[in-house]
């Protein structure tokens, strides 16, 4: 029982940690959108270092994590495919509230981090279109496909260059 207890109170630490690193790291990528749109880039570089840093821990504190619910899994006598709320159901009710509520949150803080990289996501696709279509107006010697060896389309990178080998 003393055990099941202190999973359940290092459960309770670890989801604390990971959902303020989400927080933090949400907060980061809206440093980035908003550098990207200012085209700043030193401090680009700057969070995009501080993300790395991040996602590391959050990468442990995820391990940490499925170690503790495996250990909830094994008390529980739960299949590998219970759903999480099914291996807290059995937990004592203030703890298995705390966790569930934890759990939940941290699946908010999880979308709310996918809604900011996809914005980043969509910015930078949708400038980087805009530049494309615009270069092919420039230069419209450039509009026809460039393919690979392989047969895959690959873009110009520079305007092509003819070597003569027989001088």
């Amino acid at each position: 029982m003393m055990k099941e207890l202190d999973n359940t109170k290092q459960l309770i630490h670890i989801l604390e940690k990971e959902i303020a690193h989400i927080n933090e790291f949400t907060e980061v990528e809206k440093s980035i959108m908003d550098s990207v749109i200012e085209n700043n880039w030193d401090t680009l570089e700057g969070a995009i270092t501080q993300c790395n840093d991040i996602s590391q821990i959050i990468e442990r504190l995820d391990e940490q994590r499925e170690t503790c619910v495996e250990i909830l899994r094994v008390k529980s006598g739960e299949d590998s495919y219970a759903h999480f709320y099914r291996l807290t159901s059995n937990l004592e009710t203030e703890n298995k509230n705390r966790i569930n509520d934890l759990y939940r949150d941290l699946k908010l803080a999880v979308l709310n981090l996918r809604n900011i990289s996809w914005r980043i996501d969509a910015y930078t696709g949708t400038v980087t279109g805009i530049m494309k279509q615009t270069l092919k107006e420039i230069y419209p010697n450039r509009r026809g496909s460039l393919y690979s060896r392989s047969g895959m389309i690959k873009e110009a990178d520079s305007n092509p260059m003819v070597l003569n080998r027989k001088l």
